[in-house]
C-alpha cells in the first residue's frame, strides 16, 4: 500500500507531502470558482461575520437557487472576506456512483493514490466521497467529526487544522456512534499548519476544526472513505436471509441522523477470521448478538445467522454505504 493508505491501519492524525507523481491542479482557484459557478444548486456556501454586540461570529447561508449567490461568493473570495464553500465531486460505493464533470483531478487522485490500498483495507466493500473546499478570510469550519477516515489534499492558500485524537475509550468500542462531541474532544488537540502540496490524514471519529488563514483563497479536496456499517442495514440484510423472521435493534439505535447512527466496522475484524468460510470473529459476534433483538429467532439461531452473514460478506461485498438501507 502507499504511505497514504498505510494510515488506515492507525488512528493517529498525520501530515504528508503530496506523492512525487501527483501534480497540483492547474490554476486551483480558477478551477474551484468554475466548479461552483457551474454547480451552484448542489453547493453549500456560507459566510461568517461578527455583528456588533454578538459574542461570536454568525453564519449566513447563501441561497443555492439564486444565481446571484455565486457573484456574492466570488466577490468575497476576491476581497478576502470570511466565506466558505463546499461541493461534492465524487460519490462512489461498491463500484457505483457519480463523478462530477471537470472533477478529473480528484478522480485521478482516488484512482492512483487511494483505490488499491482502500480495497485491501476494506475487503467487504467501502465508499468514497470527495469534496471540493474553497474558503478565505479566517473563516472557521467549526468542530465536528466524520463517519470515515479523511484525507485532505491541500492545493492553494493556507489553512490551520486543529485535530483532537480519538480518545482510547472510543477506540475500544465495537458498536458506537459519534454523538458525544464533548467526550471526543477530551484529548489534547494537535494543530497542523497546512501548506500547498500537503495531505492531512484525519481518522474517523476524530473531532477537528479548520480555519482558512488570511485573505488568500484556500483550496483543498478531501476524500472520506471507509466502511462504517449501520446496524439498521445489518438488520435489513439479516431479515432478507431469514425470509419471515424479524431482527431489530433497540429503539435508541433506530435514529438515522448523521451523528446518531449506530454502526460497527467489519473491516476491523477481517484479520481475525481464520479462513473465508470461518464464522464471525468472536468479539464481533458477542457484541452484535447482545444488541440484536428478535421474538422469532432464539439466541443460538441468531448466532448462526450472524456467522452465515459474515461468510457471505467475506465472499462478496455487502456494504451499501454509511447511511441505513431499509427493505
Amino acid at each position: 500500500m502507499s504511505e497514504l493508505t498505510d494510515c488506515l491501519r492507525s488512528e493517529v492524525p498525520k501530515v504528508f507531502d503530496f506523492p512525487n507523481n501527483l501534480t497540483h491542479p492547474s490554476d486551483p482557484v480558477g478551477w474551484a470558482l468554475g466548479m461552483f459557478a457551474a454547480n451552484l444548486p448542489q453547493a453549500d456556501i456560507q459566510s461568517m461575520e461578527a455583528d456588533p454586540g454578538q459574542p461570536a461570529a454568525q453564519l449566513t447561508y447563501f441561497d443555492q437557487n439564486d444565481p446571484a449567490s455565486f457573484e456574492r461568493f466570488r466577490r468575497r473570495i476576491e476581497n478576502g472576506r470570511p466565506v466558505h464553500g463546499s461541493l461534492a465531486l465524487i460519490d462512489y460505493c461498491g463500484g457505483y456512483g457519480a463523478v462530477r464533470e471537470d472533477a478529473d483531478w480528484a478522480w485521478q487522485v482516488y484512482g492512483e493514490q487511494l483505490a488499491e490500498g482502500l480495497a485491501r483495507c476494506h475487503p467487504l466493500g467501502s465508499y468514497v466521497r470527495s469534496t471540493l473546499w474553497l474558503s478565505c478570510g479566517e473563516h472557521l469550519y467549526q468542530a465536528h467529526c466524520d463517519l470515515a477516515d479523511g484525507f485532505l489534499f491541500h492545493v492553494a492558500g493556507h489553512k490551520r487544522a486543529r485535530v483532537w485524537p480519538v480518545p482510547e475509550k472510543y477506540r475500544r468500542k465495537v458498536i458506537f456512534n459519534y454523538s458525544d462531541f464533548e467526550g471526543r474532544m477530551a484529548s489534547e488537540p494537535i494543530d497542523f499548519e497546512l501548506q500547498p502540496g500537503q495531505v492531512l490524514f484525519i481518522p474517523a471519529g476524530a473531532m477537528h476544526e479548520v480555519v482558512a488563514h488570511g485573505a488568500q483563497p484556500a483550496v483543498s479536496v478531501s476524500f472520506h472513505t471507509g466502511s462504517p456499517f449501520p446496524m439498521l442495514t445489518l438488520c435489513a440484510q439479516l431479515n432478507r436471509m431469514l425470509r419471515g423472521g424479524e431482527v431489530s435493534v433497540p429503539p435508541y439505535m433506530k435514529k438515522t441522523d448523521k451523528f446518531n447512527i449506530y454502526f460497527f466496522e467489519p473491516s476491523r475484524f477481517v484479520g481475525q477470521a481464520k479462513s473465508p468460510d470461518a464464522g464471525m470473529p468472536g468479539e464481533l459476534l458477542k457484541e452484535l448478538a447482545a444488541v440484536l433483538q428478535s421474538r422469532q429467532v432464539d439466541p443460538p439461531t441468531l448466532q448462526r445467522l450472524l456467522s452465515n452473514w459474515w461468510q457471505l460478506a467475506m465472499t462478496r461485498p455487502v456494504y451499501q454505504g454509511p447511511y441505513p438501507q431499509r427493505g
